[in-house]
């Protein structure tokens, strides 16, 4: 009797190759890739003042639509990273944005004011430097009014005494005084400020003193309790007068031939110089 024949051996398992890159049910990771980078670009420009606001703005937006668009089609968790990073990019720029601001502001309401001048001759008496036929109103540091002269500017009328070019010693007795930068010194002169306008007001809130010299005009305020300060004076109505002193740090090189400057800010009038002698 024959035997069956025997069945063939069983065959190697069937092969199923891995599916491409970008088929369907394999999420791209290019969206959440370009959020991430957008987002790191958005910090990096954050860093550099006005760079951050023109690019690293921009570059924040793209990040973060990028990684929203990339949480539901592309890879959710460096989606999520370039998001966080062009939020960051933003909170950056901002706070950059906002220091370098603050600086520049505080930087140029320090800034001496230069002036332009020329050289006259010696015979022209009375116009300091300015030209012989130059009107001298007062407005022209070059020319300034003599000596005790009234200025009227805006709603004051401000006169000018009792000048101590160097009142440094004078004002160190106090042991919380700070003293001038090196080579500079502090010039103080009294005040005699007298309102004529509606109402009332503070003549330290409205009026602006310097002291000019060598091409520049001085603002800074001494670092010292200062005798009667104007700051500290009270607020007077139409007709009423206030006597107080003043001070502003200059260098000690060229202060003996300081002019004063009065400004009536709050009005923009024209800055005076009064000669000290």
């Amino acid at each position: 009797m024959s035997q069956p024949p025997a069945s063939p051996p069983p065959g190697p398992p069937p092969y199923y190759s891995a599916p491409p890159a970008g088929a369907p049910g394999t999420p791209s990771k290019t969206i959440a890739i370009l959020a991430v980078v957008f987002g790191g670009a958005a910090l990096l420009f954050g860093l550099i003042p006005v760079a951050g606001i023109f690019i690293g703005g921009p570059f924040a937006v793209a990040g973060i639509v990028l990684g929203i668009i990339g949480i539901f089609k592309s890879h959710r968790l460096m989606s999520i990273i370039g998001i966080g990073l062009a939020v960051l990019g933003l909170i950056v720029t901002v706070v950059v944005t906002v220091a370098v601001g603050k600086t520049a502001e505080d930087i140029i309401e320090d800034w001496p004011t230069d002036y332009e001048t020329g050289t006259g001759d010696a015979g022209d008496s009375g116009h300091g430097d300015a030209p012989q036929d130059q009107v001298v109103d007062g407005t022209d540091p070059t020319a300034p009014l003599p000596a005790g002269t009234e200025v009227a500017t805006g709603y004051w009328t401000v006169s000018f005494s009792s000048v101590v070019a160097d009142a440094t010693e004078e004002l160190l007795v106090d042991e919380y005084a700070m003293p001038p930068s090196p080579g500079n010194q502090y010039f103080m002169f009294q005040v005699e400020a007298t309102y004529e306008g509606e109402g009332s007001r503070f003549a330290w809130d409205e009026l602006y003193f310097g002291v000019y010299f060598n091409n520049t005009l001085y603002t800074e305020y001494c670092g010292a309790e200062i005798p009667n300060d104007i700051a500290y004076l009270p607020e007077v109505y139409a007709g009423g007068t206030v006597t107080g002193n003043t001070c502003v740090s200059v260098p000690t090189d060229g202060a003996a031939d300081a002019v004063i400057s009065v400004e009536e800010y709050i009005e923009s009038g024209p800055r005076y110089f009064v000669a000290v002698e």
